[in-house]
């Protein structure tokens, strides 16, 4: 097996920091995209706590007044 050249290796690394740069931006995008939904859901999160929390005073309310 011959030895590789500095110019081979170095296009390998420049191809392999090309692919991991890729790699690393589909991932970003990814990450972004699950920030979002967790902020979006933590929302949902909060009206559904609300909801939650005046129906039950509601019913405390109408418990207390009877």
């Amino acid at each position: 097996m011959a030895r590789a050249t500095v110019k081979e290796v170095a296009a390998q690394i420049d191809q392999h920091e090309a692919v991991c740069a890729e790699r690393w931006s589909n991932a970003n995008d990814r990450f972004d995209r699950l920030e979002e939904l967790i902020s979006q859901n933590t929302v949902r999160l909060w009206w559904i706590a609300g909801i939650i929390i005046s129906l039950l005073a509601s019913l405390v309310f109408k418990l207390i007044v009877l």
